[in-house]
């Protein structure tokens, strides 16, 4: 063969190998030189949310409430404790004048965040037929509009139909509409009877929560 039948030969040889290359890519499922596919994304699963009770009680009962519903629910709670003075006569002086005046509560931050957390359930006493004020107070800080809310309310007396409207009026004005409202009057009561009661309600109309559905 001579030298240019041989260096025409070596010259189609290189051109079909560069065809090729350029060729094989185009087929579905190639992976070029080694190169691995992209591997698929992991899925996030959702972040599991739990139930929260956040309670304030200036005598003592409404954490008695607070802390039997956390038992039932099998969840944390989360105490609101208030740095204003509210003990004794002067206590509930104060505590008359925070509603009167529409008074913000001063307490300790709430440094807990509740993105995990729904539904919140909210134990507070009743003072002049309206929540109490540490309990308006961390309403307003924290922001519940996105959140599923069961409130539990505590008096010695009693609520009238008027100011519970009132009472929900103002949480609507916050994007705020309460799952249920159970309301347990706490004079003369003992902690057994406050527990008993609890548990009677809670029979009646359950707390529904995302992780059991139904508690």
């Amino acid at each position: 063969m001579s030298q240019i039948a041989m260096r025409e030969q070596r010259w189609s040889r290189l051109i079909l190998l560069l065809v090729i290359f350029c060729i094989i890519p185009l087929f579905p499922g190639y992976s070029a030189l080694g190169e691995s596919e992209t591997a698929p994304q992991a899925v996030t699963a959702p972040q599991e949310q739990k139930p929260l009770v956040v309670f304030y009680s200036r005598t003592g009962k409404t954490k008695i409430v607070a802390n039997a519903l956390a038992q039932h629910l099998s969840c944390d709670s989360k105490e609101i404790k208030s740095t204003e003075h509210r003990d004794g006569v002067l206590g509930a002086i104060t505590c008359v004048l925070d509603q009167l005046l529409d008074r913000d509560d001063t307490h300790l931050p709430y440094n807990k965040d509740l993105s995990a957390n729904n539904p919140v359930i909210i134990a507070t006493p009743i003072w002049l037929g309206k929540l109490s004020s540490p309990i308006r107070t961390f309403i307003k800080q924290v922001g519940l509009k996105d959140k599923e809310v069961y409130l539990f309310l505590t008096f010695n007396g009693r609520l009238t139909e008027e100011k519970e409207k009132l009472l929900l009026e103002d949480l609507a004005a916050q994007g705020i509409t309460p799952k249920s409202v159970y309301k347990i009057i706490t004079k003369e009561k003992t902690e057994d009877d406050l527990v008993k009661e609890l548990t009677r309600q809670l029979e009646e109309n359950p707390v529904r929560t995302a992780i059991s559905g139904a508690m």
